[in-house]
Formats: C-alpha cells, structure tokens, sequence
C-alpha cells in the first residue's frame, strides 16, 4: 500500500515573502546541521545552481535535491535525496500562504515507494520534520526585524529551472486544494479572540463493513490505526477533541481546527486519507464544515 506524504504546518510571525526568503536564501543560518546532514558539524548547505548542497569543511559535496517549481512568495518543490542517489529521490513541497499578520508554512513530503523500506523512512522524516520547523520557526522572528528580508524572485540559483514552473493554468489537483479559496466554503473567523481565520470541521466516525459486529471496536486492532491518526492530528495542532458517542454505538465525533480560512478541502483529504482506519473500511467518515461563532476564550474576555 503507497504510504500517505508526511504533512506538517506551522504559522510564523512574518509576511510571506519573509518567510519564504528565510527558508530558502537563509536555509544554512538555522538547519540542524550538527544532527540532519550528511557530513555533520561544521558543514554548510545552500541553493546552488538549481540544487541544495551540502559542502563539509574539506571542500566535499552532497547534493540534497534539485528545484522543480519556484515560485515565490507561495511555494517551492524539489526531489529531496541527501546522501542517496538521484534516481531514488522522493519530493519535497513547500508552500507559504498569508494568515493574518502571520504565514502558514505547510511542509509536504511524499514519495516514499522509492525506499527499500518505505514504512522505516517514513517514520524517520516523522521525527526529523517537526525539528527542522521548529528551528525555522525560532528563526523568523529575529528575521522579520531585519531590514531587507524579501522573497528572491528569480535567483541565480534557481533560475536553470525556471520552465519547470507551474502556472496558476496550469496547477494539479492537488496544487489547487492548497490554494487560497475564494468563498467561505465551512471557514471563518474562529471567534478565539485573537482576529485570526480557521477552518473548523466536525468529523462523524460510524463502524464501518470491515469492523467486526461481534466484538468491540475498541477491541480490534484497526482502532489502534484510529487513534494513531488522531494523535498525529494533535501533534499536528489540529485536534481540539475527540471521544464516542454515547447515545450512538460505534459512533465517535472528533473535532478539527486548522489554522486559514478556506481549507475544507484539505480537512477532508486528512480525514480519509490520513486516516487508515477509513482508507481501510473499519471506520467511515462524514466531514461536516462548522462555522464557530464563539469560543471559551471569546467569554473569557
């Protein structure tokens, strides 16, 4: 079975041009180099001529990946394969989206078919990823004081690849779910007080036809597939909570809140997606948009 991508997202204090100029152009000032890199401490990495490089103190090159789309301020992919072979390359996307005063960074990795064990590496960039956005987050706010910190339109390093580019004409499906949408599509102000727009969605669980009817859902290993998505939705930030039904057998509702406006879309590919108890038919899965109106901490305040 394809393994789903690793999807990770985090909101920074910075415009998206400083955002994205910090992840790119500055990438060598806050990559944990000392544990994730391919020569260890005192290496340096950096864009160079349509690729990310490596370099270790003795003048050695590992090639990370090569550019396949730039388009800044809003999103960059490229194959990503440090210390491995060109042709055993997964993909990498980035993608930087305005929210507020702040930027929603989304980082997707996917294309794991391409290990020998795909499972293994999956599980290995699940730890790694949260780290390296971590670092990167810290670094955006002493960032955004600088003067001069803008999104490089066409850099010299990038632009041997520029027909690879994707126009708006000429996005993928998948593309196009991450971008901006136009209406209010189960998203609005979050009523949190603080200004910012969420998505909000009430997922509805019922057993589905490959849950056994003879024993308890709780009981069959399937459910642990359950409840290893929700604590990724958790880590995540998204989970705000979740339990059964009691009135309804079987039956649970969890409650989901990303940060931007029009992300339904994306809601619903986690949820039957990410999900391998609905992929797998233990579970089914109605996605239901919820327009919040009013939190706790609204009548706090």
């Amino acid at each position: 079975m394809t393994l789903p991508p690793i999807h990770r997202e985090i909101l920074v204090d910075a415009p998206p041009g400083v955002a994205f100029a910090l992840f790119t152009s500055k990438i060598g000032d806050w990559w944990p180099l000392d544990g994730l890199s391919v020569f260890g401490a005192g290496a340096t990495v950096a864009f160079e001529d349509g690729a990310l490089v490596e370099r270790s103190p003795d003048g050695q090159a590992a090639e990370w990946g090569q550019v396949t789309s730039w388009l800044p301020p809003g999103e960059f992919s490229m194959t990503w394969h440090p210390g491995r072979d060109t042709l055993a390359a997964s993909q990498v996307t980035v993608t930087f989206r305005a929210a507020g005063d702040q930027t929603l960074v989304v980082l997707e990795h996917a294309g794991w078919d391409v290990f020998a064990d795909p499972a293994a590496a999956r599980a290995e960039y699940e730890h790694g990823w949260p780290e390296v956005l971590r670092l990167y987050q810290a670094a955006v706010a002493p960032a955004r004081r600088e003067p001069g910190a803008s999104a490089p339109q066409s850099p010299p390093e990038i632009t041997s690849h520029a027909g690879n580019v994707s126009s708006p004409e000429t996005m993928s499906p998948a593309e196009a779910a991450r971008a901006p949408a136009s209406g209010a599509d189960g998203a609005g102000q979050d009523g949190d007080g603080d200004g910012g727009e969420a998505t909000w969605v009430a997922l509805e669980h019922r057993a589905g036809p490959a849950a056994s009817p003879d024993v308890s859902l709780f009981a069959q290993p399937q459910f642990r597939d359950h409840i290893d998505f929700l604590q990724r939705m958790a880590g995540q930030g998204y989970l705000i909570a979740a339990g059964p039904l009691p009135s309804e057998p079987g039956a649970g509702m969890a409650i989901l809140r990303l940060p931007g406006a029009g992300r339904l879309a994306e809601a619903t590919r986690l949820a039957t997606e990410e999900d391998a108890s609905v992929v797998a038919g233990f579970f089914t899965v109605t996605v239901r948009p919820w327009q919040v109106m009013l939190t706790g901490s609204a009548l706090d305040g």
